[in-house]
């Protein structure tokens, strides 16, 4: 494999998805009732940011495999030509059948977007769950690396 950043961005996903899954359980107790959970503020919004470093590290991650998947077994020119496609699609390209990760695919796409281009105000009436949207990034990552190898 070339030099790449690519394992790095993996393990830094994964490494964040499981603090961030780790900061949520603790912070959740088990009301005596049985009925729920009571969850603990986290002053520090721990979880919160693990969740944004892990949506942000997909989309990174997603973007370096892609290239170079299509360099490798392609050419620079080929990466050139679908450098700008939906992720979605860089992923139908990476040889991903799977509709629900293609789905996800989409709507990650949407919210990594929101995240790294923030225009807070410019409201879309829409309320997301960063631990929610971490977890679809993550499964994405999950279920491409066990599919594509470099």
């Amino acid at each position: 494999m070339p030099f790449s950043n690519v394992a790095i961005y993996e393990q830094i996903v994964r490494e964040s998805y499981a603090e961030m899954v780790s900061v949520t359980e603790r912070g959740r107790t088990l009301k005596d009732d049985g009925s729920g959970f009571i969850i603990t503020y986290d002053k520090s919004h721990t979880s919160f940011k693990k969740s944004m470093i892990v949506v942000t590290f997909s989309g990174m991650w997603v973007e370096a495999i892609f290239h170079l998947f299509m360099v490798k077994n392609h050419s620079k020119n080929q990466f050139s030509k679908y450098e700008k496609d939906s992720y979605k699609e860089k992923l139908k390209r990476l040889g991903i059948t799977d509709s629900s990760v293609l789905d996800y695919a989409e709507k990650f796409q949407k919210t990594r977007n929101e995240l790294i281009h923030e225009k807070a105000f410019m409201d879309k009436g829409e309320i997301k769950l960063a631990q929610a949207e971490a977890e679809i990034a993550y499964k994405i990552v999950d279920h491409v690396s066990t599919c594509v190898a470099i």
